[in-house]
């Protein structure tokens, strides 16, 4: 996986997990829209306290409103510069908005007051890991799984680091520890498949994209996934009817029109 696809993954991670961004459902959209209505009014009627600012600007968050949210938090910090929490936010809407030294600032202070906040770790060694610094990221990774065991995502991009350095064996290892917290995690299974295939597994790497498609049967990228494992073994057609797949699911998935064209051309007479 490309730095950039990595990115794109772990940022939805930043959004759902991090600063709760979530509003997928309608029963959580309403979550939201009262507690903007809520937090608004009690960071108007009280403009000299933190709290009321920082809530604020999880609902703002909550709505897909991240400059307002980082107004919010700004303000939260400026009344109180010890607002840990409210440091870690900033730091992740920056990491959102790809502007990666200003989120390692943002972490960095929060975790100078909140040492044991394991997302901030986590999202730190994301931060190292964009900037190519994997040792670094790696640190920040086994920090946050010595205070969080659980910490699905920090295993997961502890992999990606470690693919990246061709160290399969390493990442598979870790994909499994995560498989023990989610074993019906299709992204787990998709990046499996995505180690195997670089290792040249190719049934092994096929049979986890088939997996990772059975849990979301509207994956993309592992349906293309799947047609670069069932085109390795020869399997052209159904490679073909992989990458179309993908293609309909996700009509920007740059690659997998690349994979297709290339099978196309390749059988014109």
């Amino acid at each position: 996986m490309t730095r950039a696809s990595a990115s794109q993954f772990t940022t939805v991670f930043l959004i759902l997990t991090v600063i709760a961004f979530s509003a997928l459902t309608y029963a959580r959209n309403r979550v939201w829209t009262d507690g903007l209505a809520l937090w608004s009014d009690a960071a108007l009627k009280s403009p000299g306290k933190a709290r009321p600012h920082y809530n604020y600007a999880l609902s703002l968050a909550g709505a897909g409103r991240l400059e307002e949210a980082l107004d919010e938090n700004l303000k939260a910090v400026s009344i109180n510069p010890e607002f840990a929490r409210a440091h870690f936010n900033i730091g992740a809407i920056h990491h959102t908005r790809g502007e990666v030294d200003e989120a390692i600032s943002s972490y960095r202070l929060a975790l100078a007051l909140l040492p044991r906040l394991a997302t901030a770790h986590h999202n730190l060694g994301h931060a190292y890991y964009l900037k190519g610094l994997h040792d670094e990221a790696i640190a920040e990774y086994d920090r946050a799984l010595e205070l969080d065991p659980a910490h699905l995502k920090a295993y997961i991009n502890k992999g990606l680091v470690y693919r990246d350095r061709g160290r399969f064996d390493s990442a598979v290892a870790e994909y499994g520890k995560a498989l023990v917290i989610e074993p019906r995690s299709s992204r787990i299974y998709y990046e499996l498949g995505k180690t195997h295939l670089e290792m040249g597994m190719t049934g092994r790497a096929a049979e986890e994209f088939t997996t990772a498609i059975k849990i979301k049967p509207d994956y993309a990228e592992a349906h293309n996934g799947l047609g670069l494992a069932l085109e390795a073994r020869g399997r052209t057609e159904e490679a073909f009817r992989h990458y179309q797949r993908a293609l309909e699911l996700d009509p920007s998935l740059k690659e997998a029109e690349k994979n297709l064209m290339r099978l196309y051309k390749g059988n014109e007479p």
